[in-house]
């Protein structure tokens, strides 16, 4: 999705808040509004949680070999190799660099599958409970405690990807095992030199991709924290808030987020830093940072094998 069609969807979400608010007038329920809110903040953190797995999986796989490049590896395996060949060694000539799923795959996906199901509950809990008139200032309370272990998780998701950048790991895997191939070689310098040359601009490449994974999942990470942050002051504040005061905040709230697609990692850090100085303001949230942070290399263990 370009940027363009980005904060034009984030335009268009501007749109409907104000189109609902006059709807609603003064009198009606508050709780229409929330709903988009809560609704488009399920949204980004479920869009974020995507970036995150695709991240891990980009980590530990291998762009496949062309089915030229896999016969040649095939027979350069078979020749230079002096073991029995099993049925095991069969599969692993086929597919030499398959990546195989880590033994906590199905941990991984069980703790994603968790974090959906708790953004789903959140936005599901504003749909049920309105029931066209106003809703309930305990009920709207109430939601604060889950949206905090929420926006701690996408804020601590943002700062622990910052701090250990996407590692194609095993894309460089296979390029370390190609130079030492190409280093021990007999072949003519020029040609070892033009062979060098290209796994450089391979590396190079891996790097640029790295980087732009990086970037990606770290802004829609922010933006799901952002919103989180902006919904979060609108339920705080529920009891004091007008139909027209919630509209102008999702306003707000809409605009903000739609201005962070495109930010280069140096701006979705300050981005991110100002997320962390609300959080560290409040006792609660700062506590739930830590504990989700603590909890980012251990649970996705993208460190593994590094």
């Amino acid at each position: 999705m370009s940027q363009h069609t980005i904060k034009t969807s984030f335009a268009n979400l501007t749109g409907i808040v104000l189109s609902v608010s006059l709807l609603l007038g003064g009198c009606a329920s508050k709780a229409k509004l929330l709903q988009t809110g809560a609704a488009q903040f399920e949204t980004e953190s479920k869009a974020a949680i995507e970036k995150i797995d695709e991240l891990r999986r980009k980590e530990i796989e291998v762009t496949p070999l062309s089915s030229k490049e896999a016969s040649e590896q095939f027979v350069k395996l078979v020749t230079g190799s002096s073991k029995p060949i099993t049925l095991e060694t069969v599969k692993i000539l086929l597919d030499p660099f398959k990546a195989h799923a880590p033994e906590s795959e199905a941990e991984w996906q069980a703790f994603l599958q968790k974090m959906r199901r708790q953004y789903m509950m959140f936005a599901t809990t504003f749909a049920s409970l309105d029931t066209g008139s106003l809703f309930a200032a305990d009920d709207v309370k109430d939601a604060v405690p889950i949206l905090d272990k929420l926006i701690a998780q996408m804020a601590a998701f943002s700062q622990g990807i910052k701090e250990n950048p996407a590692t194609f790991i095993r894309e460089r895997a296979v390029i370390a095992m190609e130079l030492e191939e190409v280093r021990d070689s007999d072949s003519p310098d020029e040609v070892k030199k033009l062979e060098l040359l290209e796994l450089e601009r391979r590396l190079r490449e891996i790097a640029a991709a790295e980087e732009d994974m990086t970037r990606r999942t770290v802004e829609q990470t922010v933006k799901a924290a952002k919103l989180g942050m902006e919904l979060r002051q609108l339920l705080m504040n529920y009891d004091e808030l007008s139909v027209d005061d919630i509209a102008e905040g999702l306003t707000t709230a809409f605009r903000l987020v739609g201005g962070i697609p495109g930010l280069d990692l140096s701006g979705l850090q300050a981005e991110t830093n100002e997320i962390l100085q609300e959080i560290n303001k409040d006792e609660t949230l700062k506590q739930l940072f830590n504990l989700a942070l603590s909890e980012v290399p251990s649970l996705s263990e993208r460190t593994e094998g590094r």
